[in-house]
């Protein structure tokens, strides 16, 4: 699908007034039926993929933010499934005519699958007002096969970004090679930041009409600072302050994007300034209780941007955490790691989000955002309905499909789901787990030392020398 192809399908869903929808279809429509009969071969399979395209978004959860009855946009003279049929069903007329049933088919498959999505259905509970949690993608590409199914932000770093230019070198070596020549001044650590610029505009742009739509409440682009900068203050922030301006220019505007600030020593004071300036946080290469305490206290003081994150890597604490209980002789290991950051979360949102009244200290310039799970566990005890703080889970292509693959109960409370107690006694032998569970398991100057940080920072680096000889090349 081209560029120009997408837009149209965007401006359909995101910028059609409900009331308007039928009468603007019918018009398109119109058009591309005047148009079909003599286009080329090539254009007449554009025409018919955007007629098959066109219906699969009306059956999908794009539809359901602006064109269907919700409490997060409340939009005037809501449409109902069967008039979105209707309108889907008017395509298939179409595509049955110019004989294209394959595609009339595979349309008709993707509404089946929504239909049985557990994504959906979580989606859809959050735009109800039945939950307050939300979904995002935990990749940096294939956001809008995402967003059909309800996600609404995305995280990149760099093996994401890495792994974008890997899956279509197609378009991204072009997209360097440009970079390249219009920027002979850049050396290869500008070069990157400007190609991680490009990935995180696209994505942006697919999810700023959410963005638009929400006030600036939903609709996010995490973008990952230089991850070899972790321990240096300054150097995170000239980054950043470098980055921002070009992403407002490439968005005209606003950017629907936040900067990932490692859970580091470094990474408070960094926070502290960027949001300071308005720009927008989200705190990964963290996973602990103490972390979260910090960096939600220096933002709440702080911040002026209207949206920050605080990632927990639930996977990364789960797994050395489950590996250290099997090294103690814990017979029953694999389950009882899997309880590891539902214990550190509950006692979270308990202590940070609840208000005064409820215990705890009412912090609302951070979400919580859970990231790189293992299982649909995961995500199950993260679902919450509390009224404070909304929580935003990340979830990488794999698990997505996991997660949809079997019929689930999707409980509004399942971030409540009790531990049992001898499992959280099992997980209290561990250190690890110790240091990420208690509020005081580690101070501040711990930080840049804690196995997972040093773990994850390395990965990060590796990936992103990866990425700069790329770009270098």
């Amino acid at each position: 699908m081209t560029e120009e192809g997408v837009q149209i399908l965007q401006d359909l869903v995101f910028k059609t007034a409900p009331q308007q929808l039928t009468v603007r279809l019918d018009g398109w429509r119109k058009e591309l039926a005047a148009e079909y009969p003599k286009a080329s071969e090539q254009r007449q399979q554009e025409i018919a993929e955007l007629l098959c395209e066109n219906a699969i978004d009306l059956q999908s959860v794009l539809a359901d933010w602006h064109l269907k009855d919700n409490v997060i946009v409340a939009p005037s003279e809501p449409l109902s499934d069967e008039a979105l049929a209707e309108e889907a069903a008017k395509n298939y007329a179409l595509l049955e005519q110019w004989g294209r049933q394959d595609l009339v088919d595979q349309a008709k498959a993707r509404g089946d699958e929504f239909a049985a999505s557990n994504l959906v259905r979580l989606a859809r509970m959050a735009l109800q007002g039945e939950v307050n949690t939300f979904w995002g993608n935990d990749y940096a590409a294939n956001l809008r096969t995402a967003m059909r199914k309800g996600a609404c932000l995305v995280t990149t770093n760099p093996q994401l970004v890495n792994v974008a230019r890997e899956e279509d070198p197609e378009y991204w070596t072009p997209v360097r090679d440009r970079l390249r020549e219009e920027h002979p001044e850049y050396d290869a650590l500008d070069l990157a930041s400007a190609m991680t610029i490009q990935v995180v505009v696209a994505n942006a742009k697919l999810l700023r009409p959410i963005w638009e739509l929400t006030d600036g409440e939903i609709g996010y682009v995490s973008l990952q600072l230089n991850p070899k900068n972790s321990q240096d203050t300054g150097a995170m922030v000239e980054q950043a302050n470098w980055v921002w301006p070009r992403l407002t220019e490439a968005l005209g505007g606003t950017p629907n994007c936040v900067f990932k600030v490692p859970g580091t020593k470094a990474g408070i004071d960094a926070a502290a300034e960027l949001t300071s300036n308005a720009m927008g946080v989200n705190i990964t290469v963290n996973y602990s209780l103490p972390q979260q305490i910090a960096f939600a206290g220096v933002i709440e003081k702080n911040s002026t941007a209207q949206v920050s994150f605080r990632t927990q890597m639930d996977g990364r604490v789960d797994d050395p955490v489950g590996e250290e209980l099997r090294e103690l002789g814990v017979s029953d290991w694999e389950e009882v790691k899997k309880w590891c950051t539902t214990a550190v979360r509950q006692r979270e949102y308990r202590m940070l989000c609840m208000t005064p009244q409820r215990g705890g200290v009412g912090f609302t310039k951070t979400k919580m955002l859970p990231a790189s799970g293992r299982g649909p566990w995961n995500i199950l005890r993260s679902i919450h309905r509390e009224p404070e703080v909304s929580m935003f889970i990340t979830v990488f292509p794999d698990r997505q499909e996991e997660f949809d693959r079997e019929p689930r109960e999707l409980n509004p409370d399942g971030m409540w789901t009790p531990v049992p107690p001898d499992i959280l006694e099992k997980l209290l032998k561990s250190k690890l787990f110790r240091q990420t569970y208690e509020p005081d398991g580690m101070t501040v100057d711990e930080f840049d030392t804690y196995l997972l940080v040093v773990q994850t920072t390395k990965g990060f680096s590796d990936s992103f020398d990866d990425f700069v000889a790329w770009v270098a090349e």
